[in-house]
């Protein structure tokens, strides 16, 4: 009988530290857990900052006249009167003449 008594509690120490530190309420899932709340507290953080800037335009758009109108101008492409519309869209390169062409088209011009 005491030869069961040291392989035992050998066995049962194992249990409690394997139950410790991988168990469900072990230390590896409380370390998952508080990674996970701070990974939840980040995106809250950006989440609150995302919400004042839409409170902040929501009070502006209640209070006053120009904010509207950027809005509008922004995102409708609304022009006032008398303004002139100048559209310019990014990665087109303008067209450009070589120094061949140029003397091609003035051959041209000069023949007929």
């Amino acid at each position: 009988m005491k030869r069961w008594i040291g392989p035992l509690a050998v066995a049962l120490c194992l249990l409690t530290q394997y139950a410790f530190w991988f168990g469900r309420g072990g230390v590896v899932a409380y370390i998952h857990r508080e990674r996970h709340i701070v990974r939840l507290k980040k995106g809250n953080t950006a989440l609150l900052k995302t919400d004042e800037q839409l409170a902040a335009e929501v009070r502006s758009l209640q209070t006053g006249r120009a904010a509207i109108e950027a809005h509008a101008r922004s995102g409708l492409g609304m022009i006032k009167k008398g303004e002139t519309f100048y559209e310019i869209i990014p990665g087109s390169p303008p067209a450009t003449q070589t120094a061949e062409s140029v003397f091609r088209d003035q051959q041209l011009a000069a023949r007929g």
